[in-house]
């Protein structure tokens, strides 16, 4: 009867110990990912704390778009599945693909964080005057504003359109006529 739980444990030891052996190579890009990750969602939360200093009367405090909840997302689903497709393309680069030179694991990580790269930009890049730099200013002409997923409103709305201009009918490109800004 005492034999039992040792067993069982011993199992379970053995598979634990198979699962470090086996994904051991993994570990520096899981550290990598999960830095990525992290940091992804902390310039998130720097992003909803610049919302609410720039334009406090418009987003109420009880409805912050970043919140435990968020973070809590973070660590318990969009981690453990960019983890898991690091695994996958460690378990076909070293099972299935044993004959092609292609490092998957490395491909899926440099994905991964490409993607948390592009959105760490976009979460520094949003709610920026521009007195804070070219940089930012360089930044919102290519990527995203997420100020307004904070607002539930269109930043379009609150923007100066350009005027736009039209061609002459003489087909002349130094002459051009305005025309209301639509």
């Amino acid at each position: 009867m005492n034999s039992i739980p040792k067993l069982i444990f011993a199992l379970i030891g053995g598979a634990v110990g198979w699962i470090v052996e086996e994904f051991q190579p993994t570990f520096p890009l899981i550290i990598v990912t999960v830095i990525f990750i992290v940091y992804d969602a902390f310039t998130a939360y720097q992003l909803d704390k610049r919302v609410h200093e720039k334009y406090p009367d418009k987003v109420q405090r009880e409805k912050a778009k970043f919140n435990s909840f968020q973070f809590s997302h973070v660590i318990c689903h969009t981690i453990p599945k960019r983890l898991a497709l690091i695994f996958l393309a460690y378990l076909l680069e070293h099972w299935v693909f044993i004959h092609v030179e292609i490092p998957l694991s490395y491909v899926a990580t440099g994905v991964i964080c490409f993607e948390q790269l592009w959105s760490i930009l976009e979460n520094e890049s949003s709610c920026r005057s521009e007195e804070e730099g070219k940089f930012y200013k360089i930044l919102q002409k290519i990527m995203v504003d997420k100020t307004e997923r904070h607002f539930d409103v269109n930043l379009a709305d609150f923007k100066k359109r350009p005027k736009r201009y039209n061609r002459k009918e003489d087909n002349s490109y130094d002459d051009f006529e305005k025309r209301e800004p639509r």
